[in-house]
């Protein structure tokens, strides 16, 4: 034995000298094709299990951010709502299966998984800033919505959040490439899961719909997230947009309404008298200068049930409400949507008619006109001048102005001397001259549609007392003490704004009516139960003229507001402002609204039997600024150039050969830029650019000699 292993040592030791002496073989590489494929490993059960509870995670804490992160207020709504919170989670199951149908199911569902954590985040984000909850509509608002990212957040929330962007879209990409794929699918039967599931939440949808369990138009977004759900809400939103067609909709149906506003108006309304105290006939008191004065987040801090105050933040706007007719304007957003406050006013349609959430300008007005006070006062001579001390671009109002039938655009980037906030938005100061000057500037009566800024949020998270402040003593402890102080510390230079203008019109050389309301509620976590007036959406409004008429302020929705004042002034205009004024004030039927819905639907969607098929408002050749930008020459001369002219602002630039120069802003008659390292060139032209580089306007010099 001995021997024999003595032997196999041997042996052993001879092998191991042979493969010492061998050579070493590299191992050949294998293709990437015939690399090992992973595949999950095919549980049914697991799978059976997993998918609704992975749901139940999602709705729960979708609905929890949907509910301002608030434990408390996720149980009470759960145990409250159970069938509409069923509903919400199977609308989110619906879109878990989705992922049956692929190879890559995994993959799939975690991005379906994170698509519903990101829209929760979303909607706690735009919820606490803005009130307004998320829909599937402000898509269309992402570039508006990245030009104010640096005011609601800061610069490290900034680069985290586009780094979890970032970190989201290289996940996805990775799960896709290396997560375990399923051998075989049956796609048979995942595509009749799938459809199956699909049905059964359409059926329980469109039931719940029919049987009054949920709404077929959410005419508050606010409340109904809150009611029903952010994916319940989120998902019937998607795709709405504009004007659905009414059932009764038809050309003699149309033909009914206008034959009815035609027999109103024949039965004879008389214009009311009126007194011109301080006015002679020569003056035309028949049509005065109108400004309507829309007021950002602006509203009577008295109006919440048990604030109390060291001292009026609005003395000059309440003073007005107190000595001056007023009333209550129910406008159709809160916490922002300033925009749709405003096409509201100046269309006089209703915003529910159009789907939850819409913005008209960012969607029907891109491409077409719309009937508007504005095109109403065209036909009596007026001058229609906008004016918002905001950059023009924002909500592309300086392409959606001119199909709303205004001559001219004063945007921030023609106004001179402005202030800024911490914030950087432009104080409302300025405001009063510009009104002033586009009123001198025109030849004719003015309509001047103005928007202020100042009060616009974000408000700080913390407050540092200055001296003067106005002191918060007592406020409801749902509100958000530091943002609440520093919002009306910020609303007190809007109402000095107002307190300014009130007496250059007073005196101004010819009659002025004014109409002051607040666009909405700021965005501080207010509900209906904290105001007097019971309705987040109410704001207030003033009617003030100089020649001494008499007005009346009945409680309005922001839609009826200019068809009135019109009204009370002798003035008709198109057929929703006549609608309005044929109507009863305080007509708020269904018949009222369902024809008002029809007419809507007509003038923008349907066949315009109202204009009897011909479209009578052409976009206008609207010119930015009240006054021209004008260049009177220049002087070339050791590298630099001094450009003189008319009406320079910060914003004027320089532009050679179709690039923007660095320009210096003297003053307004004044800038300069330095030339050298530039190419030669033998004209250039003067542009008011955007902070974006959006181009508003510009003026040629016209070859240098």
């Amino acid at each position: 034995m001995k021997l024999r292993r003595r032997g196999l040592r041997a042996k052993e030791r001879c092998n191991m000298k042979e493969q010492k002496s061998a050579p070493v073989r590299k191992a050949k590489k294998v293709p990437a094709k015939h690399k090992r494929i992973r595949y999950e490993s095919n549980r049914p059960l697991l799978r059976l299990i997993g998918l609704p509870a992975l749901a139940a995670v999602l709705v729960l804490f979708v609905e929890l951010m949907n509910r301002n992160a608030s434990i408390v207020r996720l149980a009470e709504y759960i145990a409250g709502n159970p069938f509409h919170m069923f509903i919400n989670y199977l609308i989110v199951l619906t879109t878990l299966t989705f992922s049956e149908l692929f190879i890559r199911r995994r993959a799939v569902l975690v991005t379906t998984s994170v698509i519903w954590l990101v829209l929760g985040i979303i909607e706690y984000l735009v919820v606490k800033y803005r009130t307004q909850p998320f829909c599937s509509v402000d898509v269309l608002m992402l570039k508006d919505a990245f030009s104010l990212i640096t005011i609601y957040f800061s610069w490290p929330q900034i680069i985290l959040m586009f780094a979890g962007g970032f970190g989201v879209v290289l996940l996805a990409i990775t799960m896709f490439a290396r997560m375990a794929r399923r051998r075989q699918i049956n796609r048979a039967l995942s595509s009749v899961l799938f459809a199956g599931m699909v049905c059964v939440c359409a059926c329980v949808c469109t039931l719940s719909v029919r049987y009054g369990y949920l709404p077929q138009r959410f005419d508050d977004l606010v409340t109904a997230y809150q009611n029903y759900g952010f994916a319940t809400c989120f998902t019937m939103t998607f795709g709405q947009q504009g004007i659905s067609r009414p059932d009764s909709y038809s050309s003699d149906a149309v033909t009914e309404i206008l034959q009815d506003i035609d027999e109103i108006e024949e039965a004879g309304e008389t214009e009311p008298e009126r007194k011109y105290p301080e006015f002679d006939e020569s003056d035309n008191l028949d049509q005065p200068n109108i400004i309507f004065l829309q007021l950002e987040s602006f509203f009577d801090v008295g109006t919440i049930i048990g604030g109390e105050y060291s001292e009026d933040p609005t003395p000059n706007f309440n003073r007005l409400c107190t000595y001056w007719p007023s009333g209550e304007l129910y406008v159709p957003t809160i916490g922002g949507g300033t925009a749709n406050t405003e096409f509201e006013v100046l269309t006089g349609m209703n915003l529910e008619f159009f789907g939850a959430g819409e913005y008209p300008y960012n969607t029907v007005l891109q491409e077409n006109t719309c009937e508007t006070v504005c095109y109403s006062l065209k036909d009596y001579g007026y001058t229609t001048t906008a004016m918002h001390n905001n950059t023009g671009a924002f909500y592309s109002r300086n392409k959606v102005y001119t199909r709303l039938g205004f001559d001219r655009f004063v945007s921030l980037e023609y106004m001179q001397d402005v202030s800024y906030t911490d914030l950087g938005w432009a104080e409302d100061s300025v405001l009063a001259g510009e009104i002033i000057r586009a009123l001198r500037s025109s030849p004719d009566r003015d309509m001047i549609f103005t928007i202020s800024v100042e009060s616009h949020g974000k408000y700080a998270e913390t407050y540092e007392h200055q001296e003067g402040d106005v002191e918060v003593i007592s406020l409801p402890g749902e509100i958000p003490m530091a943002p609440f102080q520093n919002f009306i510390n910020i609303l007190t230079g809007t109402d000095e704004f107002l307190g300014a203008l009130l007496p250059q019109l007073a005196w101004f050389e010819e009659p002025v009516v004014l109409v002051v309301y607040g666009d909405h509620l700021p965005a501080l976590e207010l509900t209906s139960e904290m105001l007097t007036t019971g309705n987040i959406y109410a704001s207030r409004y003033a009617v003030w003229n100089n020649f001494g008429k008499t007005f009346e302020a009945p409680d309005l929705q922001s839609y009826r507001l200019s068809a009135n004042i019109l009204k009370q002034l002798g003035f008709t205009g198109g057929v929703i402002t006549k609608y309005h004024q044929a109507a009863d004030v305080f007509d708020v039927s269904e018949d009222y609204l369902n024809r008002l819905e029809m007419l809507e639907y007509d003038i923008l969607y349907g066949d315009r039997e109202v204009y009897d098929g011909e479209y009578p408002y052409e976009p206008t050749d609207m010119v930015m600024g009240s006054v021209p930008v004008t260049i009177a020459g220049w002087d070339l001369r050791y590298g630099r150039m001094l450009v003189t002219g008319e009406n320079f602002t910060e914003f004027s630039t320089v532009v050679i050969n179709e690039q923007p120069v660095p320009t210096a802003y003297v003053d307004s008659g004044n800038i300069i830029i330095f030339t050298d390292g530039l190419p030669e060139f033998d004209s250039f032209s003067v542009a008011q650019i955007n902070k974006d580089g959006v181009i508003l306007s510009s003026v040629d010099s016209g070859p240098m000699q």
